[in-house]
């Protein structure tokens, strides 16, 4: 494992972005610290059976009537000015797909460059489109959309400002984690440790976090900034609309029986640990691929490992089952414990 094991070694964390934090009338610079690791997810690449690697390419669906009727400027959707000679769109399909029929009328007199979802004329249409042929559209209703240039979409978009205007305090544990997306950290400039460590200390002994408005890439954020033991982080939040609601799957919660309650008060007392420990989980399915890897790589041949039985759906007696549980997992608590009390004990003998 140590050839694979290598490619996901770590390296130096670089700063995405310098902002300043808002905090009254004092600013705090920052740098913002990616706080997860995207890259350490296992990615295949698309190949052919040849091997060759496999493109994506956009292709208007010309079998289809327009979505829409009204026609843009051929300006807008051109290519910039500063482009190579137009070639026919089957130069720019793949190598091993042979031109067709419709395509050689535009070999020999290319068509104008026209957004895919607005032509009328469907011959020229079957082949890549390039990135000047293709405009965004918002479907409002069914089948019908409106479109934006390039142009149009930046004057909408919401400047992104180098400063986390902090609006309000709200307590630690005041924000349902459905809400969190994206974190990141925050680490302090050299002229900002001080006002830095200053908020830091605060929040932490208010037992309150920060909200705040951030604009970045082309959008706007709400984030909350909470205290972390060596710093501050930086969580993304998401806006009411875009949590869904779990009273709309309209869940029925029925009474339960005191006996099973107290069962499962107990259960949940065998297997309850003081703190989350994340290093003790480790992704399994990654482990079974890059072992795989490994295997393949020296030649082996492919073995899938076998499937762990699934545990049954089915609840027969949900007393017995909770008390089959707790039997279960007292003989591999219990010896624990008294070897834990064992060296004690001889301790106390040992003395005089």
């Amino acid at each position: 494992m140590r050839r694979c094991a290598a490619l996901w070694s770590g390296v130096a964390i670089r700063s995405i972005a310098s902002l300043s934090i808002s905090f009254g009338l004092v600013s705090i610079p920052v740098k913002v610290y990616a706080a997860t690791e995207s890259s350490a997810a296992l990615r295949f690449k698309l190949l052919s059976r040849g091997g060759a690697r496999v493109r994506r390419q956009y292709i208007a669906d010309a079998t289809e009537p327009p979505l829409v009727l009204e026609e843009i400027d051929e300006d807008q959707a051109r290519p910039p000015a500063r482009r190579e000679p137009s070639r026919p769109a089957a130069a720019h399909a793949a190598p091993s797909a042979p031109p067709r029929r419709d395509d050689r009328r535009s070999e020999a007199a290319p068509a104008p460059a026209r957004a895919a979802v607005m032509a009328e004329d469907d011959d020229d249409e079957l082949g890549a489109l390039r990135p000047g042929q293709i405009v965004k559209g918002y479907e409002f209703a069914k089948d019908r959309f409106v479109t934006f240039t390039e142009a149009e979409l930046k004057e909408l978009a919401q400047a992104s400002r180098q400063t986390i205007d902090i609006v309000s305090f709200i307590p630690a544990g005041a924000v349902d984690p459905i809400h969190y997306d994206k974190a990141y950290f925050l680490a302090p400039e050299r002229q900002g440790v001080k006002p830095y460590s200053l908020l830091r200390a605060a929040m932490a002994r208010s037992g309150r976090t920060a909200l705040a408005k951030w604009a970045w890439r082309a959008k706007e954020y709400v984030v909350q900034v909470r205290p972390v033991d060596g710093g501050l982080v930086l969580q993304q939040l998401l806006y009411a609309d875009e949590v869904r609601s779990i009273e709309a799957l309209g869940v029925e919660l029925v009474d339960v029986g005191a006996a099973e309650l107290q069962l499962a008060l107990r259960l949940i007392e065998q297997t309850s640990e003081d703190a989350y420990r994340p290093e003790q989980f480790v992704d399994e399915e990654k482990k079974r691929i890059l072992a795989a890897v490994e295997r393949k790589i020296a030649g082996r041949t492919f073995a899938a490992p076998a499937a762990p039985p699934a545990p049954s759906a089915e609840v027969i007696d949900l007393f017995a089952a909770l008390r089959a549980s707790l039997d279960a997992i007292a003989p591999a608590r219990k010896p624990a414990r008294r070897t834990a009390a064992a060296p004690r004990a001889r301790t106390r003998q040992s003395e005089p």
